[in-house]
């Protein structure tokens, strides 16, 4: 509710990020997007986001699953060039994500 009412300034959470001390959110995707590009056009952001989405639970959610394949391009067109990972501000290990989100997913 205080969202609502809450001031653009107080809205924006890319501050206490961008504050946050390093530790906080390293290794851990944070959905920013500077991975980007992908020579293989995988959406690197939301691919996290999935895997994400679906590691919380004990069972992948049926609509998360359906979402990711939903994706122009999955995980599993990763060709590991890390090119990703040299951008990436917070140190993910985004190529080995990848497979694991193909693992999970199963494509």
């Amino acid at each position: 509710v205080a969202y609502e009412t809450a001031s653009d300034d107080e809205k924006d959470y890319g501050s206490v990020i961008a504050n946050a001390p390093l530790h906080a959110y390293n290794g851990i995707c944070t959905y920013c997007g500077h991975c980007k590009p992908c020579p293989m056009d995988i959406d690197i952001a939301m691919v996290n986001k999935f895997y994400d989405l679906a590691t919380i639970q004990e069972k992948v959610p049926e609509s998360v699953s359906e979402h990711y394949k939903a994706l122009g391009h999955t995980a599993s067109e990763c060709i590991g060039c890390q090119s990703c990972e040299s951008r990436c501000p917070f140190g993910v290990e985004i190529a080995s994500r990848m497979t694991k989100t193909a693992e999970l997913f199963g494509i």
